[in-house]
């Protein structure tokens, strides 16, 4: 059994004991009201008690038990990660939250080292990446000394070849021959450094392109580790969700995992009651009924609303039992006053209200040949009075025809000798 229904079910059998001390007291009423007639009303020879018609209103009610429930609740979940969680903190149940307040913080093993592995990884990338682009320009550096060397030594071999125009044309041969040397080694290295750099580049863009993926990697699994950080969407009071398995509320330390509901945050500006009702009362109780709230561990705060809807079949109190309750919601107007939800209530709902009438108890109606009369005392006699019925309930009886509203109605049946036909 969950817990609303809990409390709805110790809300029925508080209905029940006060429908049984309603009873009690109104049977008290009654016989203390017959105690206060017969000393203040009139009586004949025969001690008939007597009691008066008067001119009212009428006033039909039925007093049923329950608890305040929120129309709209905002539910804060564990989010879909993959692995199963820890709840690290919790905020306490009844606190009253603003929008972005904390309420739950999960660990997750996994997760952190995901998060660890990530970072790491990030981190040799970059190094590498670095390494990699010192080594690149060191070898850079080292082939431009190279052609510059070698066009170094050209200069020189040329200036060498000028002095030595006089000298024999084998030496020149060689210095022409050194030249071209040097200028194929020159072009060598240009060569070298061109396509060294056109390959690198590629080489250091798809370093990049690795580093970028695992930057990547590293705010997925920070995001997910931020998720792991709940917070309200909307200011409200936190209530816990129960377990699925221990079927006790939630609470720090249990496991967890994705969608698991773990708080919830009523939205207190539309709210309503549920009622659970006994047979007899579902039939009196209609759609648009008006009902009067009491909460009961706050008797100042009162409400109103009206019955919004009725279940279409009832359940048993307990197992196998015969006895079935049906369950009654009732639309409340919004209230000023900050209302937990699951707070008990007592709930007052008018089933009729007849204003300035006729109203009889109705102990003083009796049928006769199917027809309802009253006995209206005359002098020491009693006039036999028919009279048309419109509304009645355990106590009282609204008059259509019949009376005026100023008689003195007999409580029983005088003697055949004392009644007067009324022609």
């Amino acid at each position: 059994m969950t817990e609303p229904d809990y409390k709805l079910n110790l809300s029925f059998q508080k209905n029940q004991m006060l429908i049984s001390r309603n009873r009690i007291n109104a049977l008290q009423i009654v016989f203390f009201s017959v105690l206060l007639l017969s000393c203040s009303s009139s009586r004949n020879k025969n001690n008939i008690l007597t009691s008066h018609a008067e001119r009212k209103d009428f006033v039909d009610k039925i007093t049923v038990s329950g608890v305040i429930e929120a129309i709209k609740t905002i539910s804060v979940s564990c989010p879909g990660l993959p692995t199963d969680l820890t709840i690290a903190y919790l905020i306490p149940e009844g606190t009253h939250v603003m929008t972005g307040d904390t309420v739950c913080i999960l660990e997750g093993r996994e997760l952190e080292n995901q998060y660890n592995n990530a970072v790491r990884e990030f981190e040799i990338s970059e190094a590498e990446y670095t390494k990699k682009v010192a080594e690149l320009a060191l070898k850079y550096l080292l082939l431009e000394s190279q052609a510059k060397n070698i066009e170094a030594l050209t200069a020189i071999t040329q200036l060498d070849s000028l002095q030595m125009k006089f000298t024999s044309s084998s030496s020149r041969q060689i210095i022409k021959l050194e030249l071209e040397k040097a200028e194929v080694e020159k072009n060598k290295i240009l060569n070298t450094l061109k396509f060294l750099k056109r390959i690198n580049d590629s080489e250091m863009q798809k370093m990049k392109l690795e580093i970028q993926q695992k930057k990547n990697k590293v705010d997925r699994a920070k995001s997910n580790l931020d998720k792991l950080v709940l917070t309200a969407s909307v200011e409200g009071i936190i209530m816990y969700f129960k377990h699925w398995v221990t079927e006790t509320k939630v609470r720090k330390g249990d496991v967890v995992w994705r969608r698991f509901p773990l708080v919830q945050i009523p939205i207190m500006n539309e709210i309503q009651a549920k009622l659970l009702v006994n047979e007899v009362h579902f039939k009196q109780l209609e759609k648009e009924q008006k009902v009067e709230v009491r909460v009961d561990a706050f008797p100042d705060i009162q409400l109103t609303g009206k019955i919004k809807s009725k279940a279409p079949v009832g359940k048993p109190i307990k197992k196998d039992s015969n006895v079935k309750i049906f369950e009654v919601v009732a639309l409340l107007d919004s209230s000023a006053v900050t209302i937990q939800p699951g707070l008990s209530i007592t709930c007052d709902v008018l089933i009729n209200m007849v204003p300035d009438t006729i109203i009889v108890p109705v102990v003083s109606i009796f049928e006769e040949d199917s027809t309802k009369v009253v006995y209206v005392a005359s002098d020491k006699m009693f006039i036999k009075q028919p009279v048309e019925v419109a509304l009645s309930n355990s106590k009282n009886a609204v008059i259509r025809t019949g009376l005026q509203g100023n008689e003195i109605l007999a409580l029983r049946k005088p003697h055949e000798s004392l009644i007067i036909n009324n022609k």
